[in-house]
């Protein structure tokens, strides 16, 4: 199954607040995609993050708790489960 998460700062978080977090987050966001778990990984183009998963909906949420991030309370997080069409299935 992929998972789709939307990740944004929360109200009231500075830039700095994220940028002391920034190497541990990419670290555990890299020991997530060398396991699998996290297929893709993108910025929007501004603070926040999308990410893709290859997991089930309960991997993603533990998969997300363990992020420095979401752990501390900085960011948010919208989880989209994404289903194929069916008349687009291939």
């Amino acid at each position: 199954m992929k998972v789709l998460v939307i990740c944004t700062p929360r109200p009231g978080v500075q830039p700095g607040d994220i940028g002391a977090h920034a190497a541990a987050e990419m670290a555990a966001l890299k020991e997530l995609q060398s396991d699998g778990t996290l297929a893709r990984a993108y910025s929007p183009g501004g603070p926040g993050a999308v990410l893709i998963f290859e997991a089930g909906r309960p991997a993603v949420e533990t998969a997300l708790a363990g992020l420095p991030l979401v752990r501390d309370g900085l960011i948010d997080t919208e989880i989209i489960e994404l289903h194929p069409f069916p008349g687009l299935a291939g």
